[in-house]
């Protein structure tokens, strides 16, 4: 585990930043707290993408600066659920070793996070650094991403919702439909109704 000291220490060797530029960073961190890593990129010491490359080298650990929607693990997003992604800043990524869960995340010592998903997820987490920035972004666009892969799996369905669906009566699901279209508002009830009494 990199210490903040640690850190700071190495992007001055790895000639990222001054001595100077350390000492206004820690000044800034013991003033208003905060984790380094973040401290010298709002600085604009150093780029969020060098600093989790850097990070990941010393910690041993993969980095994934870009996540895009064919690295993501939706399955697993989907156990985990999106708000407790969205409360660790962590997104599942499909792993070569599906023993194991990679985990995309800022901050590979954040034990809680690691913890928790393990728990959630029953498989050991192997974390797989990124940016704050990268892991905005795709939490951001998530939920469209999940809905487009599950468009191109061509709606396959689970055997027990499949089964479920067509021994349910076809008037009771279309009701739903309709309801549903409504609620989303893809379709006003007003029209449905004065297109009805037409019938």
């Amino acid at each position: 585990m990199t210490t903040d000291a640690e850190l700071g220490q190495l992007l001055v060797g790895q000639g990222l930043m001054t001595e100077a530029q350390l000492k206004t960073a820690l000044d800034f961190q013991q003033s208003l707290g905060g984790d380094l890593r973040n401290i010298v990129v709002k600085l604009g010491y150093v780029k969020d993408s060098v600093l989790a490359g850097l990070v990941a080298a010393e910690e041993n650990v993969e980095a994934s600066v870009e996540i895009t929607p064919d690295v993501i693990d939706f399955e697993m997003c989907r156990a985990v659920s999106k708000d407790i992604l969205d409360r660790y800043e962590v997104i599942p990524l499909r792993s070569p070793d599906h023993s194991s869960l990679l985990l995309a995340m800022a901050d590979p010592n954040d034990l809680r996070a690691i913890e928790d998903i393990q728990f959630r997820v029953n498989r050991s987490v192997e974390p797989a650094i990124t940016t704050k920035q990268a892991l905005r972004r795709a939490l951001n666009n998530l939920s469209e991403w999940m809905r487009q892969a599950d468009a191109r799996a061509g709606g396959k369905l689970p055997a027990d919702k499949l089964k479920q669906i067509k021994t349910t009566p076809v008037d009771k699901l279309l009701r739903a439909y309709l309801v549903l279209q409504i609620e989303k508002g893809e379709l006003s009830a007003e029209e449905l109704l004065a297109r009805a009494s037409k019938l």
